[in-house]
Order: C-alpha cells, then sequence, then structure tokens
C-alpha cells in the first residue's frame, strides 16, 4: 500500500523528471493522481459502499423526488429503514409496461398496467426511477411519509487527492497501476520538454486495459454461484 506522497516520488523517479526546476511540479502531479483515482472509479465500475453517508436517501412527506449524490455511480440495492422492505429500482422504459416486481416476501405487486406511469396517490416507496433526472431519483408514487432509503453503491472517491492526502480510496493492488494515466496526463502537458502524444496515447492504452482487467476481476469475485434444480429428479 502507498501514501499519495510515495506515489508522487515514484511517478518522478519513474520518468526521471530530475531537473531543476523539474519539469512537472507538485502540485500538477497531484491533480494527475486525483484524475487517475476518478477515472480509475469511472472505467472500473466504482468502490462498493454501503456504510458512507452518500448511502443514506432521506425521503420527507409528500416528495416524489429523492435527491441523491452525483458521486454515485451506481445504485446496486434499495431497503426502506422503517421496515427493511426492498424498494425496486426501474429505469423509465420499465414503466407503462405490464410488468411484475417482487418484494422481500415473495409478494408480486405491478407498478404499472395500461400504460399509467406514476400514481398520484400518496404510499410507502416501492420503487423509484434512475435516469429521468441529474441526480435525482423519481418516485413511483408521492411518499406518505417521512422515510429513509439505506442504499447499497458504487461509486467515485469522496475526497480529492491532494498533497495533504494520506490515503487512496481505491484497494491497494490498483495504485501502482494509477501511473499509467498520470503519465498520460503529464505527457499531454504543452510544453517543448513534456509534451509527446505517442507516449500520451500508449499509457492512456495501458490504463483503459488495466482498467478492463480491474473490473472483470471484480465482477468474477462478486458473482454468486447459482445452483440448478431440475425438475423430476
Amino acid at each position: 500500500e502507498m501514501t499519495p506522497t510515495q506515489l508522487k516520488d515514484l511517478f518522478r523517479s519513474d520518468v526521471r523528471d530530475e531537473a531543476s526546476p523539474p519539469l512537472w511540479t507538485d502540485t500538477e502531479i497531484f491533480v494527475y493522481m486525483d484524475d487517475a483515482q476518478k477515472m480509475f472509479c469511472r472505467e472500473g465500475g466504482g468502490i462498493a459502499d454501503s456504510t458512507s453517508t452518500i448511502c443514506t436517501l432521506q425521503v420527507t412527506s409528500g416528495d416524489v423526488h429523492v435527491v441523491y449524490d452525483p458521486r454515485i455511480l451506481k445504485l446496486r440495492d434499495l431497503r426502506r429503514a422503517s421496515d427493511g422492505r426492498n424498494v425496486s429500482i426501474l429505469n423509465f422504459e420499465d414503466l407503462g409496461q405490464p410488468g411484475w416486481a417482487q418484494d422481500d416476501y415473495g409478494q408480486s405487486s405491478s407498478f404499472s398496467t395500461g400504460g399509467i406511469k406514476f400514481s398520484t396517490n400518496p404510499a410507502a416507496v416501492t420503487g423509484v426511477v434512475v435516469g429521468m433526472d441529474a441526480n435525482k431519483l423519481r418516485l413511483v408514487a408521492p411518499a406518505v411519509a417521512d422515510d429513509t432509503l439505506n442504499a447499497i453503491v458504487y461509486r467515485m472517491p469522496l475526497e480529492d487527492i491532494t498533497a495533504s492526502s494520506t490515503a487512496f480510496e481505491i484497494d491497494a493492488h490498483h495504485h501502482r497501476h494509477l501511473l499509467n494515466w498520470m503519465k498520460h496526463l503529464a505527457h499531454e502537458k504543452q510544453d517543448a520538454e513534456t509534451y509527446d502524444r505517442g507516449r500520451s496515447i500508449e499509457f492512456r492504452g495501458k490504463f483503459m486495459d488495466y482498467c478492463d482487467q480491474a473490473k472483470a476481476e471484480r465482477e468474477r469475485r462478486e458473482h454468486k454461484y447459482r445452483s440448478v434444480a431440475y425438475g423430476g429428479y
């Protein structure tokens, strides 16, 4: 595990930035590093989280929209804190279709039939629609009471990387690979001694390949094996 300062020093060593003054300032390197951690989250799927404050969404009686943090990349699960019941996460295209969703107790309920998209009758939160408005969830029906929604998410980093940062938010085995994105940005710097389009493109490609690999590894690790039951045996 490396600290941001240690990765900065490794960057200077890798690119042989021994000039005085250096080709890249500390401030520039930390900007590259911050962008690298964020890009790793965007391309790799994000940081799994269920405990940060951004995973707690407040609903007030009468609400039809719930604000959620722009650092959330994907909602994986949503439950009402009041009773632990599951809240369905829907796309707008799901509405107006004869569709059925099953709750925690195996009871099926239809959110929309006959082209009706949203109910005007206040109800407990049973479903939210993503993607209609930036950083807002649309409730299927107005909230009948105050409640809290507990989310499991994939998210962006909560804090920027700066010279005073002491830790990364992504796992330790990814830290060194951030160097490829940092070098990509460093060689884009418009300066006779730093600009190198060919190397910039090369390091960008290496970084993107690593993000793909990291995402595939995570998906394999998180995949739950499902046993298949065959009838008649």
